[in-house]
């Protein structure tokens, strides 16, 4: 089965829907966005870097014309950023919400606007902000929520706090962030009333995520790690199948998606059970602690 026969066999009329891709320009998230695309969903598309989205918007128009599209900044390393995007979706119904933006192994010593380090600032820290400042319009419109994780976060150690995401080397701080992704999902999940919530990861893939102008990796590197990735591991159009069950899925009692393939590093979606070491109850107020701490301390200073 190919990933045509896989969105045929599953297909979903999204018609009238409105649908939030985070990260949407490039890689699992431009994917993601073409298979939306397919299933006749209206697209938001939240990036960064709005010319970068607006080459990707016209790539699937080129395929899909017929398809509504609108682009709105979106910066996940920053609260000012999200709080401005919250604020131009406000009279939007906003149907699904596929959490795809994040960053690996960003350039040393590199730091969020609001003072946090990169990757934990960004994949975790971002994220917890969007939701909580949006938890009552979600509520409200019933939203699906795709929570993007990653299979590092099963690997990271599950004894840290959230406090310790400072001590970590590059490559730890993007399974820790994951991690703590994963933990708030399940804390959300089990407490929201109208929203609903997904867990996904979609394996391996080969992605711009490797790309050396964004990380800390010399270009040597990241050719290296594309060309071995092409090579053994699925591609894009086939990982982000999982955030598209993830939205679709109607399930209410298996909640997580992940590569059906031997241990989850490629294949078609399937279901599992979530992983014990998801479950931690502190999340969330560690999380909120730790954004007030550092509030108080741009304040002082």
């Amino acid at each position: 089965m190919n990933v045509e026969k896989w969105l045929k066999r599953n297909y979903i009329d999204l018609s009238n829907k409105t649908i939030v891709v985070t990260g949407a320009n490039s890689g699992i998230g431009l994917e993601t966005c073409f298979h939306l695309a397919y299933l006749n969903a209206s697209l938001i598309m939240a990036c960064r870097n709005e010319q970068k989205a607006l080459d990707a918007k016209n790539k699937i128009l080129s395929k899909y014309p017929s398809t509504n599209i609108e682009i709105i900044k979106y910066d996940q390393s920053s609260f000012a950023s999200i709080l401005s995007f919250i604020e131009k979706i406000k009279d939007i119904k906003i149907d699904g919400l596929i959490l795809n933006a994040g960053v690996y192994f960003p350039k040393a010593d590199y730091k969020t606007e609001d003072g946090y380090e990169l990757t934990f600032g960004t994949n975790y820290l971002g994220v917890y902000y969007l939701l909580n400042h949006m938890k009552e319009k979600m509520e409200k419109d019933d939203t699906r929520v795709v929570m993007v994780t990653s299979l590092t976060a099963y690997l990271s150690a599950s004894k840290r706090k959230i406090t310790s995401y400072k001590k970590l080397s590059r490559n730890k701080a993007y399974g820790f962030s994951k991690l703590c992704l994963s933990r708030l999902f399940v804390a959300l999940s089990s407490s929201s009333v109208n929203a609903t919530y997904r867990l996904v990861h979609p394996g391996i893939t080969a992605t711009n995520i490797l790309n050396s102008d964004k990380t800390g990796f010399p270009s040597w590197f990241s050719k290296l790690g594309h060309s071995f990735l092409y090579l053994f591991v699925h591609k894009p159009s086939k990982a982000s199948l999982c955030s598209v069950l993830g939205l679709i899925d109607q399930d209410e009692y298996k909640k997580y998606i992940a590569p059906r393939g031997p241990f989850a590093i490629s294949g078609f979606p399937k279901k599992k059970r979530i992983p014990k070491k998801y479950f931690y109850k502190d999340v969330e107020k560690e999380t909120s602690s730790l954004i007030k701490e550092r509030k108080n301390e741009s304040v002082s200073n």
